[in-house]
């Protein structure tokens, strides 16, 4: 069979041509791979730059959507990698069931960019009062319009999406308010977030500094969670901004929770999700990856599963 493999961190993936899995043992399934996503944990875990990934030969690859002989579908994720293959052995405890209306390549693009706000509000906060009000930063992204879909699952009884393309967030689903940030960023009025009790943060920088600025004189508690630098990877936060308001700040991701806590959340997220209207995702055959891979438009589009 073939996969896609990394004999080099410097020269990204090889199609390369490998023996067939064993037979699976007791413990585990044998998963013929339907789409796999390229997500941005598999880049960086591709060339080395991950702390999950330091070994060469490395199978690129943390999750996928499968069929097992009787035709059931899976999706499994593990840090132990491998899923950018044409089948591949799969221990039970980390399988979950999918519904058979779901598309492969859609649920495969989306579960890893919807992880990060569902880990983020079910791990990351504290005492959130059903009907809460979440603000979305990078509302328009792939992982900020699945954010949305986290907070209304979770109880969010509002959701504010805050982007800087406002006829792009007219069209983000399941929002309720949104506002579009101006150019500059301190013109930008906030005043529809005023009453949130979350934000999650996707783009960080500047918007952030002034969103927190616009909330010094709020009498409920605000909890802030950063997922994402989209825009800026720093941000300068006055110390009376720290002092001004009931203010908990927050970061959310792989280091901040742990594996076993995500694998306990995906037995709700993954039959939760395959409820959703899921974005359209470009699928890629993995024969291609050596060129795709190189692709810079192609990694801009955020969506994009291989397909063995």
């Amino acid at each position: 069979m073939h996969i896609a493999q990394v004999q080099s961190w410097s020269e990204g993936p090889r199609y390369v041509s490998v023996d067939d899995p064993p037979a699976p043992s007791a413990s585990q399934v044998q998963l013929r791979v339907l789409a796999a996503g390229l997500h941005q944990v598999v880049v960086s875990r591709a060339s080395g730059a991950h702390y999950s990934a330091r070994h060469l030969p490395h199978t690129v690859g943390v999750d996928c959507v499968g069929k097992d002989e009787a035709g059931q579908l899976y999706y499994c994720f593990t840090l132990q990698g491998g899923t950018f293959a044409e089948r591949i052995n799969v221990d039970k405890s980390i399988l979950y069931p999918i519904p058979d209306h779901v598309d492969p390549a859609s649920f495969a693009a989306s579960l890893n960019p919807a992880m990060s706000s569902w880990m983020a509000i079910t791990n990351r906060t504290t005492n959130l009062k059903n009907g809460f009000t979440a603000v979305v930063v990078g509302a328009t992204s792939a992982s900020g319009r699945l954010a949305v879909f986290s907070a209304k699952a979770l109880g969010a009884g509002k959701v504010i999406g805050i982007a800087r393309n406002a006829a792009a967030l007219q069209n983000v689903d399941g929002l309720d308010e949104y506002v579009a940030l101006r150019d500059p960023v301190s013109e930008t009025d906030f005043s529809k977030a005023k009453e949130c009790d979350l934000i999650l943060d996707y783009v960080y920088g500047d918007a952030t500094v002034q969103l927190l600025s616009s909330l010094a004189k709020t009498k409920k508690p605000v909890q802030y969670v950063e997922i994402g630098s989209l825009a800026q990877s720093t941000a300068e936060l006055p110390a009376h901004l720290l002092r001004s308001f009931d203010l908990t700040v927050r970061g959310a991701g792989a280091g901040s929770w742990s594996v076993s806590a995500l694998e306990k959340e995906l037995h709700t997220l993954v039959p939760t999700i395959a409820g959703w209207k899921l974005p359209f995702a470009r699928s890629v055959p993995l024969k291609d990856i050596e060129t795709a891979w190189k692709d810079e438009s192609l990694a801009r589009e955020g969506r994009v599963v291989f397909v063995p």
